[in-house]
């Protein structure tokens, strides 16, 4: 734990928390457009994007992060938090009106101008990502992680679920272009309300200074728990993590329904996060971390391989999927609460920002390389189209939700290497 923060009243960290909630209330348009909503997923449709292309934008979060987080915590330390986090704004800001001028672009050039536009914004991102913990680290005792994740998503979550749930009551079922651009271009905008608030957080006093990366790295490594941690979490979303978006690719292409109810679908799953994070504290006191995790590894197993078996429910598919999507979002963000409340945990005093980017480094492999696979089996031949199983009938989305299930349910071999649920350790080498 940082000494900085034992330096604070419990008022200044009050204050810091309020400001550290305004900047996610600013800048959750942006994270949540790519993360959960369907509107650049409706965009690309509307460009004539293939299914590859658009499952490839939502892995190009996880490529980028691979590649950049670790180095970004020496720059991070190099030019100070508050630096780079306006350094992040303007790149997202930028991205965000990059993307909306993509119709002005001649057909089948659009969808890439938004590949382009997703990358810029990973980037910046994950400069945001490697600024993030760091402040954390300066305002949270121990004991305030649990409620302070919590609520942060909860309240975040609501206002875009409020938000994002009025955009689809009124796109329609073919939205025109305009309003799709003016949904990109003030959520740019609004991307600049983060560093707003973040300048206003009192954190440690910024000294430059070169880190040594290779030490850094190496006492990461050296961090047992820290590293199995990372494993577990790296393998665990490398099955389930394309599942989500995949859901949303399958309403749009695979179950063909409108624009307007594709969207409205989606912010169940912010719903869901909404519950999640707002009861996120309470579970974390009542059942344990360790509980947490293992409750949210078996529904990801089982939601994989439901909508494996739900292609050929007929009726009520909407009402279904809405269930899916709510459940799916609901675990996979007691997920991400969890994996932030570790990855402080397990960060070694005085090398928080390299062990938080080690840990987001697998995280962000698993995400990449789970999305990718995904994109790669889309549309290129390599599934089949149509199969049947007796007199049941699959489709290659299915194919794919089932592969996910079986992944997660392999990856439950590593869940003895959370230090969660083997605490105490006994290691033993003798070569």
């Amino acid at each position: 734990m940082s000494s900085f923060v034992e330096s604070l009243t419990a008022e200044e960290r009050r204050q810091s928390r309020r400001n550290a909630y305004a900047s996610t209330w600013f800048g959750c348009f942006a994270d949540l457009m790519h993360e959960s909503s369907a509107l650049i997923i409706l965009y690309l449709a509307m460009l004539g994007s293939s299914g590859t292309l658009t499952m490839l934008c939502t892995s190009l979060s996880g490529i980028v992060s691979v590649f950049l987080l670790i180095p970004m915590s020496s720059i991070i330390d190099c030019f100070g938090v508050k630096r780079i986090v306006l350094w992040s704004c303007l790149l997202g800001c930028l991205s965000f009106f990059v993307m909306g001028l993509a119709p002005f672009f001649s057909y089948g050039f659009g969808p890439w101008v938004v590949l382009f536009s997703c990358f810029v914004f990973f980037v910046s991102k994950t400069l945001w990502i490697g600024c993030w913990y760091p402040i954390l680290t300066d305002v949270l005792l121990p004991e305030e992680r649990g409620d302070f994740f919590g609520l942060m998503r909860f309240s975040y979550h609501i206002l875009a679920l409020v938000v994002f749930f009025l955009l689809g009551l009124v796109m329609g079922k073919n939205p025109p272009f305009w309003l799709m651009q003016t949904c990109f271009f003030v959520t740019g905008i609004l991307l600049m309300g983060r560093y707003v608030f973040v300048s206003r957080i009192r954190i440690s006093p910024h000294v430059p200074a070169r880190t040594d990366i290779r030490r850094a790295f190496r006492i990461s490594v050296q961090n047992g728990p820290l590293v199995g941690f990372s494993n577990y979490i790296c393998f665990v979303l490398m099955a389930f993590s394309s599942v989500l978006p995949l859901s949303l690719l399958y309403l749009k292409k695979g179950l063909a329904f409108d624009d307007n109810m594709v969207q409205l679908i989606s912010t169940s799953g912010i719903g869901g996060s909404v519950i999640a994070y707002l009861l996120y504290g309470w579970l974390c006191r009542k059942l344990g971390v360790r509980n947490i995790q293992l409750c949210v590894h078996v529904l990801f197993i089982v939601l994989p391989l439901a909508l494996f078996f739900l292609g050929g429910v007929k009726t009520g598919m909407a009402i279904w999927m809405t269930l899916i999507l709510f459940i799916g979002n609901f675990a996979y963000a007691c997920f991400c609460c969890v994996f932030s409340q570790e990855a402080l945990a397990l960060a070694r005093p005085g090398n928080s920002t390299m062990a938080t980017a080690f840990s987001q480094t697998y995280q962000m492999i698993g995400i990449g390389i789970g999305r990718l696979f995904a994109s790669m089996m889309l549309d290129n031949g390599i599934l089949s189209s149509h199969w049947k199983f007796f007199e049941l009938e699959f489709n290659h989305y299915q194919t794919l939700f089932l592969l996910c299930g079986l992944g997660t349910m392999v990856s439950l071999c590593l869940v003895f290497l959370l230090p969660s649920v083997v605490p105490k350790r006994e290691d033993y080498y003798n070569p």
